[in-house]
Order: C-alpha cells, then sequence, then structure tokens
C-alpha cells in the first residue's frame, strides 16, 4: 500500500508539517509506504480554465508547473492525505491551488477508487474545520474517493501538535484505519 501525503502550509515545521510526519511514522511499522509532499516546494500556477484537460487525448492538465510533479503521486497512491492550516475556516492557498487543479481527474477518473484523509490543524480548534471538511467530502465525491476521517487539532504555534498527546492516539488510530482499508 502507498500513501501520498500532502501538505499546504507555509511553515516548514508547523502543525501541519508535525501532523504529517506523526501519521507517517504510525504508518512505517505497518509497512506502509509513505511520502510526503510539501506543497510550498512546487510552484503551482491557478487552473486558467483552458479546458484542455477535457479535450486532449490523455485528458490531462497541460500546464508544466510544479503541479505536473504531484499527478504521478496520487495516482500511484493507494490513500490520498490533504494536510492543511486552516485560514479564515478554509484551506491554504497553496492547497486550494492543489484543489483547483484537480480538474483532469473529474474527466479521467485516475482517482476512482482511491481513499482519502485530513490533517487539518486550526488556532481555534476543530470547530473552525467544519466547511474544508465538507468541502474536501464533496471534492472526494466527486472524484471517486472514499472518505474516511479527518484528524482536527487545535494548534496555533509551532509544536502545539506535538505536546498533544491526544493528537497522537487519534494519528495512530488513523493509521489503523488506513492499514484496514
Amino acid at each position: 500500500m502507498k500513501v501520498a501525503i500532502f501538505t499546504g502550509s507555509p511553515r516548514k515545521n508547523g502543525n501541519t508539517a508535525s501532523l504529517a510526519r506523526l501519521l507517517a511514522k504510525e504508518l512505517e511499522p505497518l509497512n506502509i509506504e509513505t511520502k510526503i509532499y510539501d506543497l510550498y516546494q512546487h510552484q503551482i500556477d491557478p487552473c486558467s480554465d483552458c479546458r484542455m484537460c477535457k479535450e486532449n487525448n490523455e485528458l490531462e492538465c497541460i500546464r508544466q508547473d510544479g503541479m505536473s510533479q504531484l499527478y504521478q503521486p496520487m495516482e500511484e497512491a493507494d490513500v490520498l492525505i490533504f494536510g492543511t492550516p486552516i485560514y479564515w475556516f478554509s484551506p491554504s492557498a497553496q492547497t486550494k491551488l492543489l484543489i483547483d487543479r484537480f480538474r483532469p481527474y473529474f474527466v479521467n477518473k485516475k482517482l476512482y477508487g482511491k481513499k482519502g484523509a485530513l490533517l487539518l490543524p486550526a488556532g481555534s480548534g476543530p470547530m473552525d474545520c467544519d466547511l474544508t471538511i465538507e468541502q474536501f467530502k464533496r471534492i472526494f465525491k466527486a472524484l471517486g474517493i472514499t472518505y474516511l476521517d479527518a484528524v482536527t487539532a487545535t494548534a496555533y504555534n509551532e509544536g502545539d501538535v506535538d505536546e498533544d498527546s491526544h493528537i497522537h492516539m487519534v494519528i495512530r488510530d488513523l493509521a489503523q484505519l488506513i492499514s484496514t482499508n
């Protein structure tokens, strides 16, 4: 089994990255191959609504940018995890750029049958994650991805997640859920 974790936080050592590392650490003894992709290391251009992904034979985006390096890991993974801090009740701008570039998958169906989960730290806590969870549930449904779960955390300062023993248990539970699905 392969898991790809996509993190959309501008803070390289922030709480989103910590959640991703904790999950990868929990998946390792379960013999689940896991790779973390930092979206801020990829220059993702916005979707220009050119609609070429619906017209060309490959049903793929024709833009050549950082997203080109992320399509293959998405397609090869069995489970897709998306981690983003919550900014104004929604995903970060870099995560939103990624989401908008999912358009080819609506037509080529290459993500059908995959599973998906979320890692969502928010300074105000889980109550501010509801809109992002709903957004991803709808995205997953449109793309044929089975929603597994969301790990939400009250976390603002770097290290908040690392010091929260409850979050470690919730991450362990998500790892078990991934391994049994």
